[in-house]
């Protein structure tokens, strides 16, 4: 099987960045100015030339999310010697124009521009570095918490175990991750109460004909399945728990692998008759089991079911070692709440929630796209370099750009951030493991279980 690590990149190719017209001219060559006008143009937005223009609002709003401090304040702080840099032109720090200028921006151009960066990262992949001639996909889901406001609360309830007023309001989220580039394909957003598999139903189309899926066992249903089998993608799933594995039954393929018959159940309660009339009578799956003597590891036998019936074409073992890795979506979302921390929002409407979460996204991409290149001009796999040491040159090297593009220094300060980027390896550490404890003791303070208004009432009382 080729993993991650053996996957072939193509290097970038030679051509000089674009002038410092934008604080993104470092990611010229992965979104043009060109194309943000014309999506915004094809979104009907409308905009006069002003400071904060689309182009000038969509690269402050990444660095925004780049950076610890994700305030406002702190983005156009970190904008405006830029601009003055490269373009003359001095303005307030006073952030409200920028406020004003990111509601304005379309809510469906961040989604848009992150789809379009994940697909030519994904051209770069030569046909040798796919999975047994398949590309793949992971999806998984998460949730993410936002501030208390109304609007949120309305549009994003909290958890229904919690007392009102003592919790935050909390969004589900599904995504869809190329395991080759590591780059998410699409991303779906709704409220705690709609579940996993509801999600990733409405973004399925983004995984193609002839791609792979592998997901854990929530997302293994007869009906998902076989709506993906008709449009010719193939599974690797974890197999649920309600049903039983039982491999004297069925065809023998080899040790723990087995060609089995499933049949068509009564209609599920999201399915209209005529969805459900469409599905097949039966379907023939190959179920595989495999043991995962690892220390550390929650579970030691694994058995997954998989639409992959060619054992000659689809060893058992590759099938076992790909679904093994299935973990690196974890990963990415760790990168993606953890190291981004997209894992609590700032903002206090829905509508910029939703914006918040797909300019992470996007700017996930974007790094994403930097560490193929430095991979590709130093020989290493994009895979093997540390994201997190990515996201902090870039950070770090963010107002070297402002010099390098007065003096027309911008490609030799790519490849001097390229270089550095560079030199954060992984070590290559398979089926590592952390016992899941912290030596840090948090303060001994008691959960809140009442609002903060009757809390100060009470606290009134015994201190009057």
């Amino acid at each position: 099987m080729k993993t991650r690590a053996a996957s072939r990149i193509l290097p970038p190719a030679r051509k000089k960045l674009a002038g410092a017209r934008n604080p993104g001219a470092l990611f010229g060559q992965t979104i043009s100015e060109a194309e943000v006008n014309e999506e915004c143009a094809a979104l009907g937005h409308a905009w006069r030339d002003r400071l904060f223009n689309p182009l000038v609002t969509l690269w402050t709003f990444l660095g925004q999310v780049l950076n610890a401090d994700a305030s406002c304040r702190d983005a156009v702080a970190r904008v405006l010697p830029f601009l003055l840099a490269t373009k003359g032109r001095e303005a307030s720090s006073d952030p409200s124009a920028y406020s004003t200028a990111r509601h304005r921006l379309p809510e469906a151009l961040l989604p848009s521009l992150t789809r379009t960066v994940a697909r030519k990262l994904e051209e770069k992949v030569e046909p040798d570095g796919l999975w047994l001639g398949h590309r793949v996909k992971l999806l998984d889901g998460s949730s993410v918490s936002m501030p208390d406001t109304p609007e949120n609360q309305a549009a994003y309830p909290q958890h229904t175990t919690q007392a009102p007023g003592c919790g935050f309001p909390t969004a589900r989220v599904v995504g869809i991750f190329s395991l080759l580039t590591g780059a998410l394909v699409d991303f779906a957003i709704d409220a705690l109460r709609v579940a996993e598999t509801t999600l990733f139903r409405r973004i399925a189309g983004a995984i193609e004909a002839g791609e792979v899926a592998v997901a854990d066992r929530y997302f293994c249903s007869y009906a998902d399945i076989a709506r993906l089998q008709a449009r010719d993608v193939h599974v690797v799933f974890r197999q649920h728990q309600s049903r039983k594995d039982d491999f004297r039954k069925g065809v023998r393929l080899g040790r723990l692998d087995r060609l089995v018959q499933w049949t068509k159940g009564p209609r599920l309660s999201w399915m209209t008759p005529e969805e459900h009339e469409a599905l097949p009578a039966l379907m023939v799956l190959r179920m595989i089991r495999f043991h995962c003597a690892v220390a550390g590891w929650r579970t030691r036998t694994v058995t997954v079911v998989t639409t992959l019936l060619d054992p000659r074409a689809y060893p058992a073992r590759d099938i076992a070692a790909l679904f093994r890795r299935r973990w690196e979506i974890e990963t990415d979302l760790r990168h993606v709440k953890t190291a981004m921390h997209m894992d609590v929002l700032r903002t206090e409407s829905p509508a910029m929630v939703r914006k918040e979460i797909w300019a992470h996204l996007l700017a996930y991409n974007l790094v994403r796209t930097l560490l193929w290149d430095a991979a590709a001009h130093h020989r290493l796999s994009p895979l093997r370099l540390s994201f997190k040491g990515a996201m902090q040159q870039i950070i770090a090297w963010g107002p070297v750009g402002a010099l390098a593009a007065r003096r027309g220094d911008l490609v030799l300060y790519y490849h001097a951030l390229l270089r550095a980027i560079a030199t954060h390896k992984l070590a290559y550490r398979p089926n590592r493991y952390e016992p899941r404890v912290r030596k840090r003791r948090p303060k001994s303070y008691p959960l809140m279980t009442k609002p903060r208004h009757q809390l100060r009432k009470e606290l009134r009382k015994a201190h009057p």
